[in-house]
């Protein structure tokens, strides 16, 4: 700010604007109840940069006016009331691009609620700020700057204005062949759109719901075969426990034995054959690698050390994780929908990234079963129902009995001896007293089989059904879903199978849908918002050009930073839409002007270019300068929210780069169709 506006006092009077400004956003978050956190304190951080534009784009104004020689109070009253519309126009514009969060309806619209408040209340305040305190202080302390070069400070300052204002005269040159040689940059337009679809084609930008950041947290899931008990899975868990614990990587490890508790697969009641590690690493500091990458050389060294055990892993970042692939299949047939199922788990395990592929009907553990012959139990005066209850009490136990001792109750459990049930042929030997007192042995009214039951039976509105997960490991979940979306495509489902998504994807399809929604709102409300203060419909549309330019910087940005398309990769697509606009209509806007004191049409346009070259370079710089430590963040869990930052830089320098150019060339466009119909209109008469 300094750089551009040549003065402390300027300078002073910016940083007085944008705490007054943020205080409205305190007391809204006190009376809605709202508290610091991770998104209020995002909202704060990204504010600044829109605050200081609103004001940077006053004051520069004033002092445009104090440099022509006016008194102070003047200039002030002057400079503010011909960049009035401006301000309020980049102010609403800004505003109208969050209002539509604060009727969404899905899985994070609280989350996003709070967000959209404290920059709607910061914006609308700077407005504010912008009319009446900047105005006030410039008419007190500013005045007319006449540097002269009488110590290393000015002299730079008058260096960095020399080369600024040969930079803007250049940017007049380029703009006037420009305005000569349309084709030519509507072709680059044209040309550097098409290379944005094909990169978003490639697949290199990924799709995930929110990145689950690097906070050396991961779970490790191990499954051995059905027939391992409880006792066989303690001794082996602990060998791999051992293991794990010598990496000079880790920290701490939790073992869940005999079941996950929590994750894929789990009923929150556990599995013999069936173990869950929570590993926590150590520090970024004391380690030399990154999670994904111990967790990839983990598990190839856990599959050489310990051979027949399955191995899953699952990064655990900000937010509770479900499976991020989850299909259920339906149908009226279930030997066709597990058989469909087979099917598209073989599929999915095939997708690069695909972990730890489950279906959650599949073959049980052994058992026996106890196939009664019922005209044998009916000469031996028995039935099903008593020969049940006397098996569950023999294997299962019954502990209705109580004893009381001193007053003391004591719990009883009444089964066989372990002795006596042991195999096979304890279920054959086991003797049952039919209603003679008689002593009957199962084997000589049943016959015992062993077999494997189903794991359980899943149901969907009444239909037999069967649930695919997948974790996803090394790769966005929603890359992964698109591609398993992709083999649906080319391999649809039989006649008589009905897929229904489920988990994380199911949330990020609503969530960016509705965030999709969001944007094309927001598109709209900006047009209208624009016709309302212009009285116009056509010059709004022109400034809405600057828009498809962000998308470019935003989407090539991501590219380079290796960031995927997140939640608040969305956001800050949301929030580019409200920023790139601004320089749209501070030349838009001041080219009405000109026209309105008798310029023509592309006098106005090279002048309004030039004129707003200084506050379109410093708002953009500021912006974009503002994002950097957050984009270049590097602290635990700090991958959230680096893609937000690197949207709005990389849309605001292309925005920059190409608004300034497209707007003209299209206002130019405009205004030469208009004046031909009227020279038409003109003839005809």
């Amino acid at each position: 700010m300094f750089l551009f506006l040549r003065s402390y006092r300027n300078s002073l009077i910016v940083l007085i604007a944008i705490p007054t400004s943020l205080i409205t956003a305190f007391a809204v978050m006190w009376l809605m109840g709202f508290t610091l956190n991770l998104m209020t304190l995002l909202a704060m951080s990204l504010i600044i940069g829109i605050l200081v534009d609103d004001a940077i784009v006053i004051l520069e104004n004033i002092q445009r006016h104090l440099d022509m020689g006016k008194d102070k109070e003047t200039a002030a009253l002057e400079g503010r009331m011909e960049i009035g519309f401006s301000a309020i126009s980049i102010t609403l514009v800004d505003v109208v691009v969050f209002l539509p969060i604060l009727f969404l309806q899905v899985f994070v619209a609280d989350m996003l609620k709070q967000f959209s408040i404290v920059v709607i209340t910061s914006t609308l305040t700077s407005l504010l700020v912008g009319f009446t305190l900047v105005p006030w202080l410039a008419s007190r302390i500013g005045k007319k700057e006449d540097l002269q070069p009488t110590n290393i400070i000015n002299r730079f300052l008058l260096w960095f204005e020399r080369q600024l204002t040969t930079f803007i005269d250049w940017y007049g040159q380029q703009l006037q062949w420009v305005l000569s040689h349309k084709l030519i940059l509507t072709g680059i337009v044209v040309f550097l759109l098409v290379m944005t679809g094909v990169m978003m084609k490639q697949g290199i930008i990924g799709k995930e719901m929110m990145s689950t950041g690097d906070q050396g947290k991961f779970r490790l899931n191990l499954e051995y075969d059905k027939t391992t008990t409880v006792q066989e899975n303690n001794i082996r868990t602990q060998q791999v426990e051992n293991f794990i614990l010598q990496q000079p990587e880790v920290a701490t490890l939790f073992s869940n034995i005999a079941g996950p508790s929590t994750g894929i697969g789990s009923l929150g009641v556990g599995s013999a054959n069936i173990s869950e590690f929570t590993i926590q690493l150590k520090s970024e500091k004391e380690r030399s690698i990154k999670t994904e990458a111990f967790m990839k050389s983990l598990r190839e060294e856990l599959k050489k050390q310990f051979p027949g055990i399955n191995f899953s892993m699952a990064v655990l970042g900000l937010l509770p994780k479900q499976a991020p692939i989850k299909i259920t299949l339906s149908g009226s047939d279930l030997a066709l929908v597990m058989k469909t199922g087979d099917e598209l788990k073989a599929a999915i395990e095939k997708i690069p990234g695909a972990d730890n592929v489950q279906l959650s009907v599949k073959e049980g553990s052994p058992e026996y079963k106890v196939v009664p012959d019922k005209d044998k139990m009916q000469r031996l005066g028995l039935t099903t129902a008593y020969v049940g209850l006397n098996l569950r009490t023999a294997f299962t136990g019954n502990d209705d009995a109580i004893l009381t001792e001193n007053g003391t109750e004591y719990p009883v459990r009444i089964w066989l001896d372990d002795f006596d049930r042991k195999n096979f042929e304890d279920v054959q030997r086991i003797s049952i007293v039919n209603p003679m007192n008689i002593p009957i042995q199962v084997s000589q009214f049943a016959e015992v089989r062993q077999d494997n039951s189903p794991s359980l039976l899943e149901r969907l509105d009444r239909q037999p059904s069967v649930t695919i997960t997948s974790e996803s490991f090394g790769r966005p979940s929603g890359t992964l879903a698109d591609e398993a979306i992709g083999f649906l495509k080319t391999q649809p489902l039989p006649e008589g199978v009905k897929l229904t998504w489920g988990a994380d994807i199911k949330t990020q399809n609503e969530s960016f849908g509705a965030l999709g929604s969001v944007l094309l709102i927001s598109f709209i409300l900006i047009y209208l918002i624009m016709v309302a203060l212009y009285d116009s419909y056509i010059y709004p549309f022109v400034a809405l050009f600057a828009i498809p330019m962000a998308a470019i910087g935003a989407f090539l940005a991501l590219n380079l930073s290796l960031n995927h398309l997140t939640l608040f990769a969305q956001l800050g697509l949301i929030m580019l839409m409200g920023l790139v606009t601004k320089n749209a209509i501070l030349i838009v806007d001041f080219t009405n002007q000109l026209k309105a004191q008798g310029k023509y049409y592309k006098e106005a346009l090279i002048i309004a270019g030039k004129e707003r070259m200084r506050p379109i370079l410093m708002t953009t710089l500021a912006m974009a300068i503002g994002m950097l430590p957050i984009a270049l963040a590097q602290g635990t869990a700090s991958e959230w929210k680096n893609g937000l930052a690197w949207v709005i830089i990389g849309g605001l320098l292309s925005s920059m780069i190409l608004t300034v150019y497209l707007v003209p060339m299209v206002y130019y466009g405009v205004d030469r169709i208009k004046e031909k119909i009227a020279n038409k209109k003109g003839a005809i008469k």
